[in-house]
């Protein structure tokens, strides 16, 4: 389709604001919006890690803004002067001031408090699928929790996305598997590999919050966003291995044990490094992460969602044996 280009000569200085923009989820945001012609401000604590994101538009068209959750005056600056704002800030484990209630439910708190004193009209959160389950003992859901009834009650017309396990170039998931079966001599599984999920193309996210910033009718509305399949954890897994072509046994380990392994495992996280895994992810695979039926979806935002299969070839190939091109070379 034709990208709709912009008159920038007719607007008054204001643009749509994304927090959280250097991760992962954010940067697709950024870019989904560059390319319809919005002026994007991209806030981050670290600019530095969103250079890249200035390619995503015209020169000038994305702009990088300093931006830090835990300071209320941080976050009025970069809101002053948006028209709209997408929260996609969020951080996947615990270490140092980093921490789910300062970040994930008073990031939250602040932002829609801030979007409510500015006068904007629309507030986009991506938040998480299971978000809603209030009973979790999960300190990761808890806190997701917390972030959702934060940005309703601070303002109500807010749009809520809770997409579930993202996929793309540079995701936690496909990556992390592919270097374990790499090097390992199995693939671990958290207990059976039973639970499931339903991943969802990082492109695909950026394109909903586009689609829901789009159309008035999304205020006060919950999107649950999945893919167009639903996986178990070693499907998952059986996937990963044909995408690099390598044949490893997947062997299933007991949920307890997997949470003392990634307790110990987050303890690096205090010296700089990145753990592998969490107790917190453990016990995130230990339970379906799907859109529930009847939910509104990424096809109530008039979106197919992509296949992991159509993507996966794009970025996993080099974890095959010999390397990207290996699968090119010659019989």
């Amino acid at each position: 389709y034709e990208i709709p280009k912009r008159d920038w000569s007719s607007d008054v200085c204001s643009s749509d604001l994304v927090f959280g923009a250097s991760g992962f989820v954010g940067g697709a945001i950024v870019r989904a919006l560059a390319r319809r012609g919005y002026l994007v401000k991209a806030a981050c604590r670290r600019t530095e890690l969103a250079e890249g994101l200035r390619t995503a538009g015209d020169v000038g068209q994305v702009m990088l803004v300093r931006a830090n959750l835990r300071f209320p005056h941080s976050i009025a600056s970069a809101v002053e002067g948006s028209q709209a704002v997408v929260n996609a800030a969020g951080i996947p484990y615990q270490r140092g001031r980093q921490r789910y209630d300062s970040i994930h439910a008073g990031g939250a708190k602040l932002i829609a408090d801030a979007v409510r004193a500015f006068g904007l009209k629309r507030l986009i959160h991506i938040s998480g699928i299971g978000a809603d389950n209030r009973s979790s003992s999960n300190a990761f859901i808890r806190s997701k929790v917390a972030a959702e009834q934060a940005v309703v009650a601070g303002f109500e017309d807010s749009t809520i996305l809770r997409p579930s396990v993202v996929f793309g170039p540079g995701d936690q998931l496909f990556n992390r598997l592919a270097a374990i079966a790499a090097k390992a001599p199995f693939v671990p599984l958290v207990g059976n590999g039973t639970a499931k999920v339903q991943p969802v193309f990082v492109g695909d996210v950026g394109e909903a919050v586009a689609a829901a910033l789009a159309r008035p009718d999304t205020a006060k509305q919950v999107f649950e966003l999945g893919g167009p399949r639903v996986y178990s954890y070693r499907e998952i897994a059986e996937l990963t291995l044909r995408e690099i072509d390598r044949q490893k046994p997947i062997l299933g380990l007991p949920a307890p044990l997997m949470k003392i392994a990634g307790f110990f495992a987050q303890q690096i996280a205090l010296v700089g490094l990145v753990p592998p895994i969490t107790a917190d992810q453990v016990e995130l695979m230990c339970h379906d992460n799907v859109v529930r039926p009847g939910a509104k979806d990424l096809a109530s935002l008039g979106i197919a969602p992509t296949a992991a299969e159509a993507i996966l070839p794009m970025y996993l190939d080099r974890f095959r044996i010999g390397g990207r091109y290996n699968q090119h070379a010659p019989a």
